[in-house]
């Protein structure tokens, strides 16, 4: 007897289709379909809100809407606390010093995640914080931190819009959510 193979389902298709509307949204100003330049334009993609996207895609829309929110909260605590981390050691030439830093950040972050009862978004706040410690210099450490939070907020939305919209949410159709009559013998 042969098997056949199952087709996606809805939140499957719907994570897909939220992607590829985050990756339509940033197109015009990424930077890798215009020409090398330094503008901080080019500096915004796609990448950050299709993560958001398909991370947030849940199997309700309010379950999207709680994973999303705790990203955002997560993004926004790692990215301060990043920059507060940065600007103490922006004067630090010790190798010790640095490592202090960073390790006291990650520990922050974590610790202010906790403290405000969400303990889902610590390890995208640690993550964020680790980036832009580590990955980001001088002046640009700001602005990622903005269009890092932009981008995440955008693919939070488009979760939620296309999880909203396309069937398959997790609700109940109108005919099964009432219940059912049932016939006393």
């Amino acid at each position: 007897m042969k098997q056949r193979i199952p087709l996606p389902g809805w939140r499957t298709i719907k994570t897909a289709v939220a992607a590829v509307i985050c990756f339509l949204i940033f197109l015009p100003w990424w930077g890798s379909t215009q020409p090398a330049s330094d503008g901080v334009l080019d500096k915004i993609g796609p990448f950050y809100a299709c993560i958001a996207a398909v991370i947030c895609m849940q199997g309700s829309v309010e379950a999207s809407v709680k994973q999303g929110l705790s990203r955002l909260f997560g993004t926004l605590v790692g990215g301060l606390v990043g920059l507060g981390a940065v600007s103490v050691t922006m004067r630090a030439q010790s190798g010790a010093v640095l490592t202090l830093v960073f390790g006291l950040g990650v520990l922050l972050t974590i610790y202010l995640c906790n403290l405000a009862r969400q303990s889902k978004a610590c390890s995208i706040a640690a993550v964020v914080c680790c980036a832009i410690m580590l990955s980001h210099s001088g002046e640009g450490r700001y602005f990622y931190t903005i269009a890092r939070m932009g981008e995440t907020a955008v693919g939070i939305v488009v979760a939620v819009v296309v999880n909203k919209v396309l069937p398959g949410s997790g609700q109940p159709p109108a005919e099964e959510a009432q219940p059912k009559e049932t016939k006393e013998n």
